[in-house]
């Protein structure tokens, strides 16, 4: 098996005995050794370590992670809850298949989950130059990572970019969803991240930024339609097919 790499694993600092606070709950910390597990394993697919369909053994994530199995086993059953890995009996679990309907049917509902948003950013004048810099940060830090051999970062901001987006809408409900199913994007993401020069990718973010900001929610609409339409031109399964040939050589 391919080397996973991650974040380095910090326990959470203990509480000040000092204080004399007597907690009934613990505090809650930002990212669980569980949260960094699950990310590593969706990063290593994004990087192709994991190809879709193939087996994900608890004891040898947790070895090459350097942590122990309780977490692994508890960040496969959070990535199962969200459609990123398949439990099936006898055989373990595994991660998610990738067929072009699939992958039709996420667009389709990730599209919609971002079109709303821009009319939202724009119902609600949240297209100001301050509201939009947490997403104009996104776009930089995608040019920046795009311009690098890492996959998995590639895939990580451009993720990001369309992240604030969606909380950029103010509706919860809405970056909820789109939280939801951001890790099945990253799987397929992983898979088509070079179908298009990074340069175009670069240039789009910015173009549904600046659309925004003019107020031109038709215009906006277009540029999103236009960016998020790359997967019409990929055939998945045989990509999967391809990259696991070349795995096996």
């Amino acid at each position: 098996m391919n080397a996973i790499s991650a974040e380095a694993f910090e326990p959470p600092a203990p509480e000040d005995a000092s204080s004399g606070d007597q907690r009934r709950l613990a505090p809650v910390h930002p990212r669980t050794m569980v949260e960094q597990a699950a990310e590593a394993v969706v990063a290593a697919a994004a990087r192709g370590v994991f190809l879709p369909g193939d087996r994900l053994v608890e004891a040898e994530i947790a070895r090459e992670l350097g942590i122990s199995r309780v977490p692994v086993r508890e960040a496969l059953r959070l990535l199962e809850s969200q459609g990123i890995v398949v439990s099936t009996p006898y055989k373990g679990m595994r991660l998610m298949q990738v067929t072009n309907r699939a992958v039709a049917e996420l667009m389709r509902v990730r599209t919609a989950l971002e079109s709303l948003a821009l009319r939202e950013i724009l119902a609600a004048g949240l297209a100001t130059t301050d509201r939009l810099a947490p997403a104009r940060r996104a776009a930089e830090r995608y040019n920046t990572v795009a311009e690098g051999p890492d996959t998995a970062a590639i895939v990580a901001a451009d993720e990001a970019y369309h992240g604030e987006l969606c909380r950029l809408s103010g509706n919860g409900v809405l970056h909820g969803i789109w939280l939801s199913v951001a890790r099945q994007l990253s799987v397929v993401w992983g898979l088509g991240h070079d179908v298009r020069p990074k340069p175009r990718i670069s240039a789009e973010h910015g173009e549904i930024l600046d659309l925004l900001e003019r107020g031109d929610l038709a215009a906006a609409q277009a540029a999103l339609d236009r960016h998020l339409s790359w997967h019409e031109d990929l055939d998945f399964e045989k990509a999967v097919d391809r990259r696991r040939a070349a795995k096996s050589r």
